[in-house]
């Protein structure tokens, strides 16, 4: 097991005559919003953020140019660091704050391991050769484990890979969860490979492994690899022959079937047990916000509080133009960082969890195959909010701005 400690380098880059670019700015700012929400504001943290915030004044005084010279999302990231307020940020324990920041941690070689596995289990397998992928599968599980629990380390110190493949192997370790791989592998290549087009030469080799994408297919001249997400293991025959439809384009309406069945309960149960067995991350507090009490405001308020919770979570980086995204199929409303600011008013916080809900409640509307968000009973709920219109100018404001 290896450790990574984030580096955020500074550096200044001329690219026109009248702009410049520092790199490393906002991943600062993601990063100085995430420490401040998770662990508060620390001596190290602060120490770090003004050294830095010191060496942009100089680089930018040496190089004779403005703060407005920066692109529009590097100036916001200034803006931030500049306006942290460290006497009323929250705060560490007094032993905390002089710790360094905590590493990220993954798992070498683990990926190397799946890769083999998954190579294996693509192909036609005997009881014993199955057994002894099973005894391979668990061996590499148990190592993770203890190599975690010796560590003390919780979930938010692995790396989303390192989360992923822990999930997955402990997952897949599972005798009952190893059958209906196979099994649901047997199924697909038999709905798959009848569907193949002659642009993708035989043989299909299948398998279900950690991707954050629908499939992924390549062609080669030996033949060719479609990586599904895991949970299609629990795809049933008639589901399986819509996604073949999907990936080798035999039906417009496919896209819809997949994505229903993606959102139903099997497929969704294997998901959250992934999730859980890699180790769930809770990232629904932030700086000035807490997404969670957004949430209750706006389900209270708007929907009679008969929402169910949605998993809430903050943008990684700030953003300038799409400020929330709601995703159907892991039921998760993302807020842009950019709206975690004091000087951002609640009532805008609200109003994008206003918005991203509606898609929960409405879903999409399906015609000839193509799904649609916003439609007209989506606007005319959206206008149901109190101050739509106020909402809506502060916004764009902010986005013109940014």
């Amino acid at each position: 097991m290896a450790t990574d400690k984030i580096a955020i380098p500074i550096i200044i880059q001329r690219r026109m005559s009248a702009s410049f670019h520092i790199k490393g700015l906002m991943a600062l700012a993601s990063h100085v919003r995430r420490e401040l929400a998770a662990r508060g504001a620390g001596a190290a943290l602060r120490r770090e953020v003004e050294q830095t915030l010191r060496k942009v004044d100089e680089i930018i005084s040496s190089h004779g140019v403005t703060t407005r010279q920066l692109p529009a999302p590097s100036q916001a990231a200034l803006k931030f660091l500049r306006g942290i307020n460290w006497n009323q940020a929250p705060a560490n324990d007094p032993a905390q704050s002089l710790e360094p920041r905590l590493p990220q941690f993954s798992f070498p070689g683990v990926g190397r391991l799946l890769d083999r596995t998954l190579d294996r289990l693509s192909q036609d397998l005997t009881p014993e050769q199955v057994a002894s992928i099973r005894t391979s599968i668990e061996r590499a599980s148990r190592q993770i484990e203890r190599s975690i629990q010796r560590r003390g380390l919780k979930a938010d110190q692995l790396t989303p890979t390192a989360r992923q493949q822990r999930g997955w192997l402990a997952l897949i370790s599972r005798a009952e969860q190893l059958d209906a791989y196979i099994t649901a592998r047997r199924m697909a290549v038999h709905y798959l490979d009848a569907a193949r087009t002659n642009r993708y030469p035989p043989p299909l080799l299948i398998e279900f492994r950690p991707i954050n994408a629908i499939y992924k297919l390549q062609a080669s001249p030996s033949g060719s690899q479609l990586r599904l997400a895991t949970p299609m293991v629990a795809f049933n025959p008639t589901q399986f022959a819509s996604l073949a439809d999907l990936v080798f384009g035999k039906r417009r309406s496919a896209r819809q079937d997949v994505l229903e069945a993606m959102t139903a309960e099997g497929f969704q149960a294997i998901r959250s047990e992934l999730e859980s067995l890699g180790g769930i991350v809770e990232t629904a507090r932030g700086q000035a916000y807490d997404l969670r009490d957004s949430f209750r405001r706006v389900n209270e308020k708007y929907f009679g509080g008969t929402m169910t919770a949605a998993r809430l979570t903050w943008s990684r980086t700030l953003t300038g133009r799409k400020f929330g995204h709601y995703d159907w199929i892991a039921d998760m409303v993302m807020v842009s960082r950019t709206l975690d600011d004091k000087d951002v008013p609640p009532m805008v916080m609200d109003f994008i969890m206003f918005h991203e809900l509606l898609h929960k409640f409405h879903g999409l509307h399906w015609v000839n195959g193509r799904g649609y968000a916003h439609t007209s009973e989506f606007q005319q709920d959206e206008r149901k909010f109190q101050q739509w219109e106020e909402a809506e100018r502060i916004l764009q404001t902010l986005a013109n701005s940014l």
